[in-house]
């Protein structure tokens, strides 16, 4: 396990969450301070997972670009339908959902969409 590449990452996810759960409890933005938290947790374990990788295995950086590029297309579809959903259900019932309920389930679904994502073309393989 090599702890000297993934410092960084350990270091700004620690950050990053301690700020999120700053603006979760003082400041009373739970939302933000929930989205933030995740993300250091998120960049906590990506350090992890780079930390137990050799160097051989780690990618070319054109095969990670092209598959950003694939995964961010397929979020980028999934939550244009998913809102296109969510507009037609607010807009037959409209005490249904809120706004903020609504752009909650947006940027939720687009995070898990590309993480899923990602995950599937790495482990796929993209040609």
């Amino acid at each position: 396990m090599n702890l000297k590449r993934s410092k960084p990452y350990f270091i700004g996810g620690s950050a990053i969450i301690l700020l999120g759960i700053v603006l979760f409890t003082v400041f009373d933005l739970k939302f933000l301070g929930m989205g933030i938290t995740f993300s250091g947790l998120m960049l906590v374990f990506i350090g992890i997972y780079r930390a137990t990788k050799r160097n051989t295995e780690i990618p070319v950086d054109e095969m990670h670009k092209r598959i950003n590029e694939k995964a961010g297309s397929n979020v980028f579809w999934n939550v244009i339908g998913l809102m296109a959903i969510l507009g037609y259900v607010t807009r037959y019932s409209p005490n249904l959902l809120e706004i903020r309920e609504v752009i909650e389930l947006v940027i939720i679904v687009g995070m898990f969409t590309f993480a899923v994502s990602r995950f599937y073309y790495i482990r796929r393989g993209f040609p």
